[in-house]
């Protein structure tokens, strides 16, 4: 460990320090690193197209995923009539990125690589570029920086990615490369699609099994807990949740939150929030949270309740259209139930991934919106189809939140066996106990706070961030000596 804390580690990634779920997990990485594997913060680097003013980091565009070669190999991926220059233009991103990675290795003394998501069909530029660096450097017998993957997403797990045309298949033994020191999965199924890849794309002679058990760690997203969440309450009068943050007294107003109510005679008191604590992308299926928040405020209208779903995440990452298709969806559902007093937000407009005042307008810390929501008793909504992991679903649960989820694959294969209590549903089915459930968390506070007391203490017991440490440490004997 002595040896470990003097090496130089260069995580890549497209976006670091917003709120994606990447980001999140790097963020947890570096505080797990330097706080249980007493790296120094100024040993860390960092390589992406954006990030907020931090220390050891370098910029370039071509790691932006979604810039105009990137996009245009998205765009072509499954598609046999692609453009004549198609193969020219994947070149022409993977030469650029390879500079710009062998200029940062250089300049920092990079002793090992993080790269996160180079799996992903989206990142095709840095993962062609980083592999072809690194294949330069062992050509020529030179083993340092190792590469450590991580794993959170691949073309094996998205439907859009499964008939890659002629030319795609042709780099997609760089996707994420074969040459690889350790992977860190976010979950038990990847390394499935790890044997694949490598029976494919790996070299002759190259033990498949021997290196998935040796060199790969499922490192699951994780969550720590950052509040007196032990403390004595009483448990039939007061909500359990973080405390409330001055700063965040104004969110409501600031969202248009309570000059809607005022405009229909209808009270904050009396106001069921829901919160939707994720990106705005079809996967998580928010058509469903606006379903069930119509559902859950037929329950609640003989109660003089009205409901209010927030969209916390950013819009227009995958498919820009959907955010129009669900405004769309809201309006279509208050015509059809003209009584209903259900209110959409999105306020992507005011949150960022910390507190900032710019020109007298106030944003918000998205990683405070769920204590935020919990303050008022509401409740979550996680309907998502797919998921690498959880991140968000973590992320409420530790701010004290109860969440209503649907089933997704990765949650019945790796989270369920963990003993969350959460209202559930299956292929996303509104059925009628969902929501007398989701009824009685907003409405019954004993019972609420058992439920969040429960999954608190799951949560720190299963997921923690030393589950980071631990599972780096597995495989980190590859890069013990590399310095």
């Amino acid at each position: 460990m002595e040896e470990i804390s003097k090496l130089n580690i260069g995580i890549i990634h497209s976006i670091i320090g917003k709120n994606d779920g990447v980001s999140i997990v790097i963020d947890q990485t570096v505080n797990a690193l330097v706080k249980y594997m007493k790296i120094p913060l100024g040993n860390i680097f960092f390589l992406s197209a954006y990030a907020p003013s931090r220390f050891n980091v370098t910029l370039d565009d071509i790691l932006w995923h979604k810039n105009e070669i990137n996009k245009f190999v998205v765009r072509f991926f499954s598609d046999e009539n692609y453009p004549e220059d198609f193969e020219a233009q994947i070149m022409r991103g993977a030469l650029k990125a390879k500079k710009t990675i062998n200029k940062f290795i250089k300049k920092n003394n990079i002793h090992v690589i993080l790269a996160h998501n180079t799996s992903h069909p989206y990142n095709f530029s840095t993962a062609l570029g980083l592999n072809m660096a690194l294949d330069e450097k062992r050509e020529k017998g030179k083993f340092c920086p190792k590469h450590i993957l991580w794993w959170h997403d691949s073309f094996y797990e998205r439907k859009i990615f499964k008939k890659p045309n002629q030319v795609i298949r042709k780099y997609l033994k760089y996707l994420p490369g074969t040459n690889l020191d350790g992977i860190v999965f976010i979950n038990s199924r990847q390394r499935l699609h790890a044997a694949d890849y490598f029976k494919t794309y790996g070299n002759k002679g190259f033990n498949i099994e021997k290196f998935i058990h040796k060199k790969t760690v499922v490192i699951p997203n994780t969550c720590d807990i950052v509040w007196d969440w032990m403390r004595k309450i009483n448990y039939s009068k007061e909500i359990l949740s973080p405390p409330l943050d001055h700063y965040n007294r104004s969110f409501f107003k600031d969202i248009g939150v309570e000059k809607a109510l005022e405009e229909k005679n209808l009270s904050m008191k009396n106001t069921v929030f829901l919160l939707q604590h994720t990106r705005v992308v079809p996967r998580k299926r928010i058509d469903k949270a606006i379903d069930f928040a119509f559902e859950l405020e037929r329950k609640a209208r003989a109660s003089q309740k009205h409901v209010v779903l927030i969209v916390s995440g950013a819009s227009g990452d995958e498919q820009s259209a959907y955010k129009d298709f669900l405004i769309n969806h809201h309006k279509e559902k208050c015509q059809l139930c003209p009584d209903a007093n259900v209110f959409l937000f999105f306020a992507e407009d005011r949150i960022l991934s910390s507190k900032d005042i710019i020109i007298d307008k106030k944003y918000y810390d998205y990683a405070e919106i769920p204590s935020l929501i919990a303050h008022y008793g509401g409740i979550g909504t996680y309907f998502s189809e797919v998921e690498g992991y959880g991140n968000n679903l973590l992320e409420m649960v530790s701010k004290g939140l109860p969440v209503v989820i649907n089933k997704y694959d990765i949650y019945k294969r790796d989270i369920a066996q963990l003993g969350f209590k959460f209202p559930s549903t299956e292929n996303c089915k509104l059925k009628k106990g969902l929501v007398e459930k989701a009824f009685r968390l907003i409405t019954d506070i004993r019972h609420r706070n058992k439920i969040v007391i429960h999954n608190l203490e799951v949560l720190n017991k299963n997921l923690n961030h030393r589950i980071i440490a631990k599972g780096m440490k597995k495989i980190w004997g590859l890069t013990e000596t590399t310095h």
